[in-house]
């Protein structure tokens, strides 16, 4: 039996975001119980007021204070929040940006940005979880979404080899499972991926694909041939980056709430 607790709401650090990752990097960036909210999955309504799909968004202290209900008016349902980076530092921004997102009835989540040069993979975790990362089962968390990319000034793969890259992947994806009973969300990039990671992907991983692009995203990184969320804008419409949902209103609601979820992709 797992030993994790929901610890979402920690002190947050006073520090701006980090001044050596791009903007892009950057723009990506608990659990409050359901009474706290008084919403879950299926409380929040009908899917984004769109005919082609369901739609979220992520954010990240360069969005700081986000109208949120603005948003749920637009059509957004859920939100990926920035929490943490690397083993130390924390979004000032998380508590107001999540807590906001919820209360606009928003199904909400954090995520880590992964700094493979900066600690291991469990030391992140860890810390990750102690200040916002966590899942439960109460319809309205996601599961902790883990971004991997390059960060501006360092060699886009860290300094480790394919091999070394993918044991601390699967590490950070064995701990997070370990301690909240499901994996966590991967978040990449085509390119990236295939350069740095290889073909190579953890088992029942749902991939967040970031694909700037119109046309529905058909080349997959890795080992994957499929993609649960897709990040297909960053400039609009919805605060931060824009966010589409593979399926229904219906899968999405498994996805939030089933610990057993099998991603669709691996």
């Amino acid at each position: 039996m797992s030993s994790y607790r929901p610890r979402h709401l920690a002190p947050s650090s006073s520090d701006p975001e980090p001044t050596g990752a791009s903007r892009r990097s950057l723009l990506r960036g608990g659990v409050l119980g359901a009474a706290a909210l008084g919403t879950g999955v299926a409380a929040l309504g009908p899917a984004a007021a769109r005919a082609d799909g369901f739609f979220g968004q992520d954010v990240s202290g360069w969005q700081g204070e986000v109208d949120w209900a603005a948003q749920r008016e637009m059509g957004s349902r859920f939100a990926y929040v920035k929490a943490t980076e690397g083993r130390s530092y924390r979004s000032p921004a998380f508590d107001h940006q999540y807590l906001g997102a919820g209360g606009a009835g928003l199904v909400r989540g954090g995520y880590h940005f992964a700094r493979p040069d900066s600690g291991g993979p469990e030391e992140q975790v860890d810390f990750f979880l102690n200040n916002g990362g966590g899942w439960s089962a109460d319809g309205i968390t996601l599961p902790g979404m883990v971004d991997l990319e390059g960060y501006h000034g360092l060699p886009r793969d860290y300094g480790l080899s394919q091999q070394e890259m993918r044991e601390w992947i699967h590490g950070f994806s064995v701990r997070y499972r370990d301690q909240v009973g499901r994996r966590p969300v991967l978040y990449t990039n085509l390119h990236w991926w295939n350069d740095v990671v290889g073909d190579w992907t953890p088992p029942n991983s749902p991939l967040f694909l970031a694909s700037y692009h119109h046309e529905t995203p058909t080349t997959m990184p890795g080992r994957w041939w499929a993609w649960e969320l897709w990040q297909y804008s960053d400039n609009g419409p919805f605060a931060g980056d824009s966010v589409r949902w593979h399926g229904s209103a219906e899968e999405f609601e498994r996805f939030v709430t089933d610990v057993d979820y099998d991603a669709r992709g691996i």
